[in-house]
This record gives C-alpha cells, structure tokens and sequence, in this order.
C-alpha cells in the first residue's frame, strides 16, 4: 500500500535515559520520538505521524510501560502530512484531553488555518479521506527561536528554523545531551530532505543543511529512515551531498 494501514505495532526502544524511539510503519508516516517526565509521568511527544498509525504507536508504547493518556503535549517539525495528519487523530480521540499541540510559524499558521493544500502537496495525488480525517482549523501554540522547549528537568531544547523542506520546517537541538530531531532536513546514510515541494528550496536547504552540520551531534534522530549515535558524521555526509546538486 502507498501509505501505511496502522495494523501494526510500531516498534520502539530507548535510546537514551528518558528518550524513546518509535519507527515509521511502511511509507507516509514518520518517525516518532518521546520523552518520559521521570518525575511527573507526562510524556512529550514529537511529530504526529499520519493518524493511522497512532494505534500501532500506543501498542508500542505499552510494550515499554509507557501510557498513551499521559501525553500531554505534542511538538511538531514541519507541516507535511506524514507529520501533522495524527494531530487531528489525536483530537478526535483524545477530545478535551488532547494533548496540546505546539508549532513553529508557518506550520502554525497552516493548522490554525486549516490549510488542507499545504499540509497534502498537491504532487502527491492524495486526500484526507484516504487517511479518515477532516482538516479543519484548530488550536496551535506558536513556538519561537527565542524560547528553548523544556520537558522534564532534563532535556532543554533549542529551536533553531531551518527552512528548505518547507517553509515551516524547525530542529530540536539539545546541547547538552547533543540530540537533534531535523524532521525531514537530513537522515541517516547522506540522504537529505525533498525541496520539489510547495515552499521547497534547494538553496534555503543547503544553507540549513550547511548550518546544522556546525552542531555538535551524537543522536540523529530523523523523520525518516533510522537513526544514528554518530550524528555528525552523518549530517557530513548529508551537507556534501545536497551540495552537488545544481548551482548554489
């Protein structure tokens, strides 16, 4: 199938104290990551996936002793279906329990707006229906550059807006830890983000990509693909290759 049915479990594993990996199901989903309140119980959750596999991603979870009704907030990294589809998903089950829903500026607008074209390219061929949801406008929190992501006592994220993929498209950086989750702007093995998108740009990706590769990263952990405990040799190899294609 194009994209993925939800039936089955989408595997997880710690990766570091806290910080737990979940992976895409089959293709149009993505990557998931979560982390774990030690003290409270909350659970953050980053990127939505594409709402069929929200099912898959609890079981998942469960497996590692995690409850689902304990996430109360979801960050996300860019607009794009396989990303954002599961915010409604999570709405729609979760209702007034919902976890609150944090973006960064154009992605922010694109959901409080609820702009169907820029959440499906238009390329693709596909529809919310094929996924059994309703875009419509819901209630975002705007995050900035100007205000690092504190979950837990431990992780203190930096934003950093790294368009190219999309207009909206933002890293979570953790320095301390050296943690980056870039969504769709580099993955492991040199493999970088499409920018033939609406909002794409191969130079605004280049120059983004050329930006984290200043980072000091252990954990890559990308939209796509798997990750990687050796992050800067990784996002190396990303900023070389993007830097082949075509002029600057």
């Amino acid at each position: 199938m194009f994209f993925s049915s939800g039936g089955s479990i989408k595997s997880g594993r710690k990766v570091v104290d806290s910080l737990y990996y979940f992976a895409e199901q089959q293709m149009l989903d993505c990557n998931q990551y979560m982390i774990k309140d030690e003290e409270s119980e909350e659970l953050v959750l980053f990127d939505a996936g594409n709402g069929k596999s929200m099912n898959g991603l609890f079981e998942g979870m469960e497996k590692l002793g995690l409850d689902p009704e304990h996430i109360t907030k979801l960050y996300l990294t860019h607009e794009h279906v396989d990303h954002v589809l599961g915010v409604y998903t999570f709405l729609d089950k979760f209702g007034k329990d919902a976890p609150e829903i944090f973006a960064y500026g154009r992605t922010a607008e694109i959901l409080q707006q609820g702009k169907e074209t820029e959440i499906f390219p238009g390329n693709l061929g596909i529809s919310p229906r094929m996924f059994g949801v309703e875009i419509r406008p819901i209630e975002v929190h705007k995050i900035t550059e100007d205000e690092p992501v504190h979950v837990g006592p431990d992780y203190n994220f930096t934003i950093y807006h790294t368009p190219g993929h999309s207009q909206g498209s933002i890293v979570y950086y953790e320095p301390d830890k050296k943690i980056l989750i870039p969504g769709d702007l580099v993955f492991t093995q040199g493999s970088f983000g499409r920018y033939d998108f609406p909002g794409g740009s191969l130079s605004q990706l280049q120059d983004s990509i050329k930006f984290v590769n200043e980072l000091d990263v252990t954990y890559l952990l990308p939209g796509h693909m798997g990750i990687s405990d050796n992050g800067n040799a990784q996002i190396a190899t990303s900023n070389r290759m993007v830097h082949t294609i075509g002029p600057y």
